[in-house]
């Protein structure tokens, strides 16, 4: 049975991805592609097959969730999405490159130009706060982990190995939800006032006005053109390193600023291609474009993980605080800790 249901989940990544919207098969792709990526320096659970099949599948899970009521569409759908100017800016008042320091206080610039974080999106924070939130769920892994061979009396080593179980769940279920809004965000048309036809605003280039242009780009030609066989190759290499200290929010929101811009930039490029009729007529120009931009993802949100599994190192659990570094070490923890 173990070897059949292998063979299953193997299949799925050989054969072609289902004929969904982007909800489903530019994120499927991102999320295959990623996952596995992953280099061998991560725990080997998150290298597994049954791993990556977990990212690819979540990947849509935040699209699919969509209409599970008011209170819950009005809080998360704007997650998905930023609307940045042509000049990087929201509204006038924010600037990509120096994102306030928390949602509060992005929506409180926003409200003092008479909109919010609701109508402009937050795609940059649903990012660095899933990061985060990531850190920290393998700094419990890395403790977990290290007391189940260490710790003392055996009912102790016990229970830590079945928190490591636990821990595993949660971090495949985090990177796979999580990833959804890396991925919206390599999508041009989710980080720009463009975001469905130029709109009204100046267009001396004569760019289409159509509300179709959104889910064509990402629905309709996506699924007729673009496969994990035509992205893979322009991946690029990872690059990432372990930071030797705890990485600042400043740090990360710079990382992920830098890629929500290079999807910014290449706003114009996709109208022009829409303009050319590129994506009605699937020309290698437009099928190279949009492999390029599932690509972007595909490292983003590698690397992201990469990192957030490296910094996690420098993390710091319990309560009292103690180091992940110093549990590593067989240090006991503080006196009073909850560890």
């Amino acid at each position: 049975m173990k070897r059949i249901a292998s063979l299953l989940i193997a299949s799925v990544f050989v054969l072609p991805a289902p004929a969904f919207a982007w909800g489903d098969k530019g994120h499927e792709i991102i999320g295959q592609l990623a996952g596995s990526s992953f280099p061998s320096t991560l725990p080997a659970f998150m290298r597994t097959m049954p791993a990556q099949y977990e990212v690819m599948y979540l990947g849509p899970e935040m699209d699919r969730l969509k209409g599970s009521g008011t209170a819950w569409d009005a809080e998360n759908d704007p997650g998905h999405y930023v609307d940045l100017d042509d000049n990087g800016m929201i509204s006038g008042v924010v600037s990509l490159q120096k994102m306030p320091e928390s949602r509060e206080a992005y929506d409180t610039a926003l409200r003092a130009a008479n909109t919010d974080q609701y109508r402009q999106g937050y795609s940059p924070y649903a990012i660095v706060e899933g990061w985060q939130q990531l850190r920290d769920d393998f700094a419990y892994w890395r403790v977990d982990n290290y007391r189940a061979s260490h710790a003392s009396p055996a009912g102790a080593r016990a229970e830590a190995a079945a928190n490591r179980a636990i821990d595993q769940a949660l971090i495949l279920r985090d990177v796979g939800v999580w990833g959804h809004f890396v991925e919206d965000a390599c999508q041009p048309l989710h980080v720009t006032i463009h975001f469905n036809g130029w709109g009204k605003y100046p267009n001396p280039n004569g760019y289409t006005m159509s509300q179709r242009t959104h889910s064509f780009f990402e629905s309709t030609f996506v699924n007729r053109y673009l496969s994990p066989g035509r992205v893979r190759p322009l991946m690029k290499a990872s690059t990432i390193t372990a930071p030797a200290t705890l990485l600042t929010q400043d740090q990360i929101m710079a990382n992920v600023a830098g890629y929500i811009n290079g999807s910014l930039q290449a706003v114009g490029p996709l109208y022009d291609i829409e303009k050319a009729g590129g994506f009605a007529q699937g020309t290698p120009a437009a099928i190279t474009y949009t492999a390029t931009q599932l690509a972007r993802g595909a490292d983003e949100l590698r690397d992201l993980v990469t990192l957030a599994w490296y910094d996690s190192l420098n993390e710091k659990v319990g309560y009292p605080y103690q180091s992940v570094r110093d549990v590593l070490k067989g240090l006991p923890p503080p006196k009073g800790s909850s560890n």
